[in-house]
């Protein structure tokens, strides 16, 4: 093996040490984030809002609708 090809070998050694190393930090940094939002609570929140639109939803279509399906939507409800 000459000095370019042990050369080549070395930086390809530390290049791959390197993403291996950068791809661990960004997962451990992922599990945080993770978890730290699961304590404020931010998945509970957006099935809040999630639900909310759904009753925007439902009431944009009742105010739109006609008289006689607006009595039995509400008779329904």
């Amino acid at each position: 093996m000459g000095v370019f090809e042990m050369v080549v070998l070395i930086v390809l050694i530390a290049t791959v040490g390197e993403i291996v190393k950068n791809r661990a930090k960004t997962k451990t940094r992922m599990e945080d984030l993770e978890k730290r939002l699961k304590e404020l609570g931010v998945a509970d929140q957006l099935k809040r809002v999630d639900d909310l639109e759904q009753r925007v939803r439902t009431l944009e279509r009742i105010a739109t609708d006609k008289r006689s399906r607006l009595h039995d939507e509400i008779d329904a409800l």
